[in-house]
């Protein structure tokens, strides 16, 4: 049994960003089970220089700790499921992409992203966007995409099979996805060569046996072809913690690229460590009243339950 918190280094956490840390954190201490820190590097055009050292040093100064994963001498250091860093772990990639090929489950794409708009029809539209017609999934259309886009690479495929995948979020409850219709296939490889999320996700919590995930609700809609990736990995599938996203005066998701309310902002403003926690805690119903509380003093006031429970009033909200 274990935890983690996997951010991306793609800059400074946002104040969501640490109230998605802190209640990773919270569940894997009531849970008295191992807690890992991963960074998610593997897109590497979008990692900043120093944020994973940045992030380490936040999610320190906060007063979160963890028994394995990244430091920051060596963020893929750590513990004996090493590496932590995304970027250092793709022969584990490899490995299940060959997993995936032998049983047929993959297959590479030749599609532009202007073929599959074009393609796209109502039946293939989905409230996230059109999905793909697998046009690719044919070897003769294949052939004739690769001769129409001769100079393109290949991303790679997952065979999304006629399946309604359910399972029940700790947080969400009963979620429902029927893969073919709402998901489609999806890409575990990109054109680029970088392995997709999904597959990494998938590979590094099966790998690392995370049995808990807890990770924001914008993530909801990857959970069922992710299970789909972790059975045909045979891999252990995860309890899911879907928690509601901070919003923004207006309402809006922050985001790093805004800079919205970032730990920087806080501290110049001669915030403590004490008072973001409480803050934090407050604001997802954790604690009744916005007050001054160490990540400590907060483990002592809640049970595994009651984490859960408070997390579902918020979710519900």
């Amino acid at each position: 049994m274990s935890g983690r918190y996997a951010p991306s280094p793609s800059g400074p956490l946002h104040l969501g960003n640490l109230r998605t840390a802190l209640i990773a954190w919270l569940q894997a201490r009531l849970a008295a089970m191992p807690f890992i820190l991963r960074m998610e590097d593997l897109d590497l055009p979008r990692v900043k220089p120093g944020s994973s050292e940045q992030i380490i040093a936040d999610l320190r100064w906060l007063g979160l700790d963890w028994d394995e994963g990244a430091s920051i001498t060596n963020p893929g250091s750590g513990g004996p499921s090493a590496p932590y860093a995304q970027s250092a772990r793709n022969p584990f990639y490899q490995k299940a992409f060959q997993q995936l090929l032998d049983k047929d489950l993959i297959y590479p794409c030749y599609c532009s992203r202007k073929d599959i708009q074009q393609a796209a029809s109502a039946p293939h539209l989905h409230e996230n966007g059109p999905i793909y017609p697998g046009t690719c999934r044919d070897p003769e259309m294949r052939a004739e995409m690769e001769r129409r886009h001769p100079d393109k690479p290949a991303a790679w495929r997952y065979r999304a099979p006629a399946r309604t995948i359910e399972f029940e979020d700790r947080l969400v409850g009963r979620v429902s996805q029927t893969l073919d219709r709402e998901v489609g296939d999806f890409v575990i490889k990109r054109a680029d060569g970088l392995f997709a999320y999904q597959l990494a996700v998938v590979v590094d919590d099966g790998l690392m046996g995370i049995t808990d995930v807890v990770r924001g609700a914008d993530l909801l809609d990857s959970t069922a072809r992710q299970i789909e990736l972790f059975e045909a990995l045979d891999y252990l599938i995860p309890n899911f913690w879907h928690v509601p996203l901070m919003l923004d005066a207006q309402g809006a998701r922050l985001s790093k690229r805004d800079g919205s309310d970032s730990l920087e902002l806080w501290r110049q403003q001669g915030k403590s460590a004490e008072a973001v926690i409480g803050f934090l805690a407050h604001s997802v119903g954790l604690i009744d009243r916005d007050c001054s509380i160490s990540a400590r003093e907060l483990v002592q006031e809640l049970t595994l339950e009651g984490l859960r429970q408070r997390l579902v009033v918020a979710a519900r909200e």
